[in-house]
């Protein structure tokens, strides 16, 4: 589910024209990543509340907080990665059908192994997954 929900999160950015996003639990290293902005999309919690049971689907309330890290070409601004994150990165998940999110919070550094600015976004969300039941 947790996957689920990041590649979900992931695939709207993309359909958003941001480019490029990737998972957390994404290997790849920093230098394949590339040198303008990109962001990264994680889950530091999880929990799920008890299902609720119709003839044909589960569905499954939860609440998760997620992690997104923007990262910004050498040489940016704090006001241009933030620019970046209200204009492009904010819409898209506040408008996510199925995800009630709410910023609870962001905080911006500089990665000194790299000399980039780094703007962390923490949110908290909440939504319900469905899963269709079989007829066994």
């Amino acid at each position: 589910m947790l996957s689920e929900i990041i590649d979900d999160i992931i695939e709207r950015l993309a359909a958003a024209s941001i480019f490029p996003v990737y998972s957390a639990f994404d290997a790849r290293s920093l230098d394949r990543k590339g040198s303008g902005f990109f962001t990264v999309v994680g889950i530091s919690s999880f929990e799920s509340s008890q299902p609720i049971y119709s003839p044909y689907t589960v569905y499954i309330p939860f609440k998760t907080e997620l992690e997104l890290s923007i990262t910004a070409p050498q040489g940016s601004t704090a006001e241009e990665l933030y620019n970046f994150y209200d204009t492009g990165i904010a819409p898209v998940i506040f408008d996510m059908s199925g995800l009630t999110c709410r910023l609870s919070k962001m905080s911006i550094k500089t990665d000194s192994s790299i000399s980039r600015l780094v703007l962390g976004v923490k949110l908290s969300a909440s939504g319900i997954t469905k899963i269709g039941r079989s007829n066994v």
